[in-house]
């Protein structure tokens, strides 16, 4: 596959988000000119109580392929995934997160990985994240690969590129969560439907404005709860157990 696309959505959830949503728009803006000459950047206010929906409207207004998506409340990380998968309108759209963690350059490696697949899911080369974070993580996805025959190297892994018309063939409808266990059903899900996926190595770089929202107590039992559910809806799939 070429290395640039006929058209990109590109999207990223913002949740108080104040300090990097300029950056990560104006970041955009300068990179994605690399990778498609028609390109749209959806930022999904996830019902921000700072100023990360001001400054946002602010950018829209100044540059035309800016849009921005408020949630009137936090709908949760999988809300916001879930709103941007549905508003991209262009045919194959990419997202990461709105910490500026990751590098937008870095499509340059899962471009052409999209050769005969239809996803292609980034996982961080070195994780630079705080040991807690990395010790749940590494739990997390071994519960994964032991209750789902199988997994990916970094589940959680906020750098994804789709043909938009995969979901089409499987419809958002059938992943159900709304929080942090969205990306992990996401993919489960589509791997259940046949989805043909690819994954690729990215950089990670650590967080330096603004708080981490990921890993609270509450927001990992959300997940484990969400996890046993989908294992009991796919007990008997072929694949799954």
């Amino acid at each position: 596959m070429a290395d640039r696309l006929p058209a990109l959505s590109f999207f990223f959830p913002a949740y108080d988000e104040e300090d990097n949503v300029a950056a990560m728009v104006e970041h955009a803006l300068a990179t994605l000119p690399r990778f498609a000459d028609d390109f749209e950047i959806l930022v999904v206010d996830d019902g921000s109580h700072d100023r990360t929906g001001e400054i946002a409207d602010a950018l829209a207004a100044a540059h035309e392929r800016v849009r921005v998506i408020h949630h009137g409340r936090n709908r949760g990380y999988g809300g916001a995934i879930r709103t941007g998968l549905r508003s991209a309108t262009k045919p194959y759209v990419f997202y990461t997160d709105g910490d500026r963690q990751f590098d937008l350059a870095d499509l340059a490696r899962m471009i052409p990985a999209l050769e005969g697949v239809d996803v292609v899911v980034g996982y961080r080369l070195v994780r630079r994240d705080p040991f807690r974070r990395l010790l749940v993580a590494c739990i997390y996805n071994r519960m994964i690969r032991l209750l789902f025959a199988g997994g990916w190297r970094d589940v959680d892994c906020a750098y994804k590129l789709f043909r938009r018309e995969v979901f089409d063939r499987v419809p958002l409808e059938r992943v159900r969560s709304n929080g942090a266990f969205f990306s992990p059903e996401l993919l489960i899900t589509l791997r259940a439907a046949h989805v043909r996926m690819r994954e690729v190595g990215v950089s990670h770089y650590a967080r330096t404005l603004g708080q981490p929202k990921g890993a609270p107590p509450k927001v990992i039992l959300r997940a484990i709860r969400d996890l046993l559910r989908l294992r009991l809806r796919l007990w008997g799939v072929p694949g799954f157990g």
